[in-house]
């Protein structure tokens, strides 16, 4: 995996197994479709529970590289997932952030 990407909720929970299930939910009847997604979820429930139960917790914002801002960081992590007007949102938010984080600096050196 890639040093610099950050790791997500779903990364951590999420194994092969589950994901294989996941696609073949749509494929069965539906009667057996409902026992076979609340599988999953426990089965995510079970990961999420042993991955939060653990000292340390690689999903953690303090994990991030020295210099890193937390919400710029979690901005980035959003953007992915959002529509292309969802993302010009966030860097006009982003390119608002550092016009009033100079501004102070400005105004209290």
């Amino acid at each position: 995996m890639d040093e610099n990407k950050s790791i997500t909720y779903d990364d951590l929970i999420q194994t092969r197994n589950t994901q294989i299930l996941k696609s073949i939910v749509p494929f069965l009847d539906v009667p057996t479709q409902k026992p076979l997604a609340m599988l999953i979820q426990l089965m995510e429930w079970k990961n999420a529970t042993a991955a939060f139960s653990r000292q340390e917790n690689s999903m953690a914002a303090c994990s991030l590289p020295a210099g890193t801002k937390r919400r710029d960081a979690m901005l980035s992590a959003v953007r992915k997932y959002c529509t292309p007007k969802e993302q010009e949102m966030i860097d006009t938010l982003q390119t608002l952030f550092c016009i009033m984080e100079n501004q102070d600096l400005f105004h209290n050196p």
